[in-house]
């Protein structure tokens, strides 16, 4: 596997990737590695994650374990644990440190999975969260000065494995539209394996008489096993009033199928989108 994704969530940098480790870790804590992932079949699978100080200053932070999932719009989002969460198996130590400028320390990680555990992936974060934020000074108009304190929260997702995994994807829902801007493209790919599955896609637009009017790609994503990912494009473009077809393809080399898909153009948005493109 060979891609990887990085995401934002909130008011804090989140560095998180997810199928494979080519990113360092955001703020004044570098985190190797930065991805882990396990084999929950081989007893109590463990690893060692290294946590260094690249700032000038002192750090404090605390440690704990999160579950999390990627909603249809792309968005991370931290959610409480489900069927899916690693979260509750991973014991680690320390909960809590402190790193002088430059120093670095190992937190071991071990993972107990429950017994009879079915097939498929599950996964967590390990979220680290400064104690005390950085805090920038600015100076103001009539010697006052603001000063903002900004709190990094590290995430290291965790992945684990049992069995034999099953990559799978459907196509939901295809929707498409002609606006002023050109014609907007909505698909949707539900995750229906136990495995995560890379989803590439793109679209094409015929005339009446089936001649290609308009392509692109559609998006590129990783959906995790029981999710869904929203796809969304604007094929750009001024377009005379007719009748259209959207055709979609989608495809993964986590699997052999093809999901593809057509639609008429609407001369409107569906309910649900307020504006032409998506």
């Amino acid at each position: 596997m060979t891609s990887f994704c990085i995401r934002r969530a909130g008011s804090a940098v989140l560095a998180l990737c997810l199928l494979i480790l080519s990113t360092p870790a955001a703020a004044s804590l570098s985190v190797q590695p930065a991805f882990v992932e396990l084999d929950l079949s081989k007893g109590r699978p463990a690893k060692v994650v290294t946590v260094t100080n690249v700032s000038d200053q002192e750090l404090r932070y605390r440690a704990e374990t999160v579950h999390f999932v990627y909603t249809a719009g792309g968005s991370f989002e931290t959610v409480e644990p489900d069927a899916q969460s690693m979260a509750s198996w991973i014991k680690f130590n320390p909960r809590e440190f402190t790193l002088a400028a430059g120093e670095s320390r190992s937190i071991r990680l071990t993972v107990v999975a429950p017994k009879n555990l079915d097939d498929g992936e599950y996964w967590a974060a390990l979220r680290f969260e400064p104690l005390v934020g950085l805090v920038s000074k600015s100076e103001v108009t009539d010697g006052k000065s603001v000063a903002i304190e900004v709190r990094t929260n590290i995430l290291v997702p965790i992945v684990g494995r049992k069995g034999d995994l099953v990559f799978q994807c459907s196509l939901t829902d295809l929707k498409a539209w002609r606006s002023d801007q050109g014609f907007a493209v909505v698909a949707s790919v539900a995750n229906t394996g136990n495995g995560r599955a890379r989803v590439v896609g793109t679209c094409e637009v015929l005339d009446a008489d089936g001649n290609p009017v308009a392509d692109g790609p559609l998006g590129e994503d990783t959906i995790l096993a029981g999710g869904e990912r929203r796809f969304e494009r604007l094929l750009a473009g001024d377009y005379p009033p007719g009748a259209y077809t959207v055709r979609v393809r989608c495809t993964s080399k986590n699997f052999k199928d093809v999901l593809a898909g057509q639609t008429g153009v609407r001369d409107e948005p569906p309910a649900g989108y307020d504006s032409g493109t998506p």
